[in-house]
């Protein structure tokens, strides 16, 4: 059975996303432009990379979208964001049941700052944020570097994330994965298990 949890945050332990979203749309009606929740949902949850290339061939702005981006993200997330229903019961399930919970995100600092915020901080072991410095998933430099620094035999580890780069992220080091499909856009065939319920994963690692 699984003894070491590898998060992803936004999307994952956080329902960040409706916040992120409502960031770029209002970065791009200060411009006079409209485009659909679920346009901007998809393109994101790709990855932000594809959002940027996608409005700047469009419509030549995203520096723009880039520059104001973070500062409505931040506003818009203080009273905002919070984790999904069952993941604080089951970062404690794991803790209870002698395992452990590690952060693996390509979010900064306030990752771990919405972490203490919800009382979540306790349950983690490793942390690794983007200010580690490792290559980006799917590479899977820091899936490494935590099974070295934690001694965590891969068969007990799994990485629990929404997109695809998780997951491949934890393929490529030799660790199982579960897709966290929470906004149906897309399948992830690397999978090993693939939920859409957290209560799903209650079930799955018999807490």
């Amino acid at each position: 059975m699984y003894k070491h949890i590898i998060w992803d945050f936004d999307g994952t332990l956080f329902d960040s996303y409706p916040v992120m979203v409502q960031a770029a749309m209002t970065v791009l009606e200060e411009q006079g432009i409209y485009e659909s929740y679920d346009k901007i949902m998809s393109l994101m949850k790709m990855s932000f990379t594809n959002l940027y290339d996608y409005f700047d061939d469009t419509y030549y702005i995203s520096d723009k979208l880039i520059s104001n981006f973070n500062k409505y993200r931040k506003e818009f997330e203080v009273d905002n964001l919070k984790p999904f229903p069952y993941i604080v019961d089951i970062c404690r399930g794991v803790c209870e049941g002698n395992g452990f919970n590690h952060l693996y995100t390509h979010r900064g600092k306030s990752s771990i700052e919405y972490l203490k915020k919800h009382n979540m901080y306790e349950y983690f072991s490793g942390l690794i944020t983007r200010d580690n410095n490792f290559k980006r998933k799917p590479e899977p430099e820091a899936l490494l570097w935590l099974t070295e620094e934690y001694n965590i035999d891969k068969s007990e580890a799994l990485m629990v994330g929404d997109r695809d780069i998780d997951i491949l992220a934890a393929k490529n080091a030799g660790i199982e994965g579960c897709y966290f499909k929470g906004y149906p856009l897309y399948e992830c065939e690397d999978a090993k298990y693939t939920i859409t319920d957290y209560s799903q994963l209650i079930d799955l690692l018999e807490l």
